[in-house]
């Protein structure tokens, strides 16, 4: 599938069909790598900015299918994260957080050994706490925001005091869904200790 097929798919009616069109399409790619033969996670990533925003969506969709079920984070992590800061799809900004948030837990797969800890994240925690205050962003983007400041925290010692702060002032304004994932993300952060960053801390050769 070119590109430009895969573009044409994204942008037909889907229907109650989205989820097994969604999983048929990541399929039909081999490890997702670059290849002459099809579309490239590239391309999904640029799809994702497309200025129609159900296919923008569609396209956001398959790269969160694509990183959690291929284990593809590591080659595309570069490119990903050099766009991420202009995604201002509503529906797009949902599934970036989702993948920030797993690409920074205990249970990431798919990334090289010491990639995270080349990464300047400073730039996107700033953004995941414009994106919680801001009012017009989406629950579940604010929860998945949330969680990946959660679990950068441990590398950055200061997000843990601001970021309960400012859930403590988003728990009376927010909805139930954000309230559950706050308590459980409060746990987290209680948890940890000036030392406890193992997850970020790269292995000696």
């Amino acid at each position: 599938m070119t590109k430009d097929e895969l573009t044409t798919r994204l942008g037909a009616s889907m229907g109650a069909k989205m989820v097994k069109v969604i999983s048929d399409i990541a399929g039909t790619r081999n490890l997702y790598r670059d290849s002459e033969d099809g579309f490239t996670v590239k391309d999904v990533i640029d799809l994702t900015f497309h200025s129609r925003k159900e296919l923008a969506f569609r396209a956001a969709w398959l790269l969160e299918h694509i990183f959690f079920n291929y284990y593809c984070l590591g080659d595309h992590l570069g490119y990903f994260l050099s766009r991420f800061t202009a995604q201002k799809h509503p529906g797009p900004m949902r599934h970036y957080g989702k993948i920030l948030a797993f690409m920074t837990s205990k249970q990431a797969k798919g990334l090289h050994p010491g990639q995270l800890e080349k990464i300047d994240f400073e730039p996107l925690i700033g953004l995941m706490f414009d994106w919680l205050i801001d009012e017009k962003v989406l629950v579940a983007t604010k929860v998945h925001a949330m969680q990946a400041l959660a679990n950068l925290a441990p590398r950055y010692p200061w997000v843990k005091d601001e970021l309960l702060e400012t859930i403590a002032h988003l728990e009376d304004l927010e909805s139930v869904a954000f309230y559950g994932r706050a308590k459980q993300v409060k746990k987290q952060l209680k948890k940890i200790k000036p030392e406890n960053n193992d997850h970020f801390q790269q292995k000696e050769s």
